[in-house]
């Protein structure tokens, strides 16, 4: 007597595959390319999702992986694990050296020869990975020659969730940034070129993007102006000589600006004292508040906007790096407007 006829597994319909592929992780899609060659056509033109991306001078990191490229004429007998070390320009060698590295286990692969220029295998290794893929964090020290070179004619742009440069430069990568998708844009003043660096604060781009975090480790502080233009729906400023002074005329601004509910301010600095600033203030015609945020009471000052909106500032946590202190301001549902009424706390 014959025993029951096992069925057979269908195999995924191609737009099946492709959606079972792009709901991998980058490491899981690499083996797939590794050790499945029958996968490998359709592995390859299904952009990825990847969580951090490291550009530096001479590597390229995703994830944990980083791949590292030399000219052979910079490859000696020993090792450079210096993912900071430059190339020389002056050098048009035709080959490159490439090794990865698990930045988990530090485990480097074997180096290999391809025979392109540095450039074109950076931009190669570039391409292959991040065109078209979504990035939820992005952090650029150098930006590639090729990128450079680009004039953007051809509608590339990276689709980034959050993004981490120096003002040095900000013009060579901001044009290549799918600003729709941007949630978050970190800039870094680690030096001043010259006095009109802060003027990047006036490109549109920066202007509106959804949150701003000014990271200001040079003397210099943006003049106020600079500061009243932006129209963030959350601004973080890291600073250390912001003066009471500017933080009353930015105030003043919000008071008479049409900053919507929901739009926030954080004042952050390793070496001044933001409760100081915040008691010598000295403001008029305030009242007082209780803010709650994750369980935490606050207290604070609020200031009258217009009918529907109020103005509270308090000592409260960083946006992204709640283990430090802040200065907060906020515009916020005006008390008469809240349903629970006067007596309650209010929520941030």
């Amino acid at each position: 007597m014959e025993g029951p006829i096992q069925q057979k597994n269908k195999p995924l319909s191609c737009d099946a595959l492709k959606s079972v592929i792009k709901s991998m992780s980058f490491e899981k899609r690499l083996e797939i390319h590794t050790n499945l060659p029958s996968l490998r056509a359709v592995n390859s033109v299904l952009p990825y999702t990847i969580e951090t991306v490291w550009i530096r001078p001479n590597s390229l990191q995703i994830n944990r992986k980083e791949w590292t490229f030399r000219k052979n004429s910079e490859l000696s007998n020993s090792d450079n694990d210096d993912p900071n070390h430059t190339t020389s320009d002056d050098d048009d060698s035709n080959e490159t050296t490439i090794s990865i590295v698990d930045r988990d286990t530090y485990k480097r692969s074997p180096y290999f020869r391809v025979n392109k220029s540095f450039d074109e295998a950076f931009e190669k290794c570039f391409n292959v990975y991040l065109n078209g893929s979504i990035i939820e964090y992005l952090s650029i020290d150098h930006v590639p020659k090729f990128l450079c070179e680009r004039n953007g004619s051809d509608g590339f742009k990276l689709i980034i969730s959050s993004f981490n440069t120096d003002i040095g430069i900000v013009d060579n990568c901001i044009r290549f940034v799918n600003l729709d998708n941007l949630k978050h844009f970190r800039i870094a003043f680690p030096r001043m070129d010259n006095g009109e660096d802060f003027g990047i604060l006036e490109k549109p781009e920066i202007i509106n993007c959804k949150s701003l975090d000014l990271f200001v480790s040079v003397p210099e502080t943006p003049p106020i102006n600079y500061i009243t233009g932006l129209r963030n729906q959350n601004l973080i400023l890291n600073v250390n000589n912001f003066q009471v002074n500017e933080l009353r005329m930015l105030i003043e601004n919000w008071k008479t600006s049409d900053q919507p509910i929901g739009t926030s301010f954080y004042l952050f600095s390793f070496e001044l004292n933001t409760r100081d600033i915040f008691d010598s203030l000295e403001l008029q015609d305030t009242f007082p508040v209780e803010v709650e945020h994750d369980s935490i009471m606050y207290s604070g000052i609020g200031i009258k906007i217009d009918d529907n909106r109020d103005l509270v500032l308090y000592q409260g946590e960083h946006l992204l790096e709640e283990e430090n202190a802040a200065l907060k301001m906020e515009v916020i549902a005006s008390r008469s407007k809240q349903k629970n009424g006067d007596s309650e706390p209010m929520e941030s």
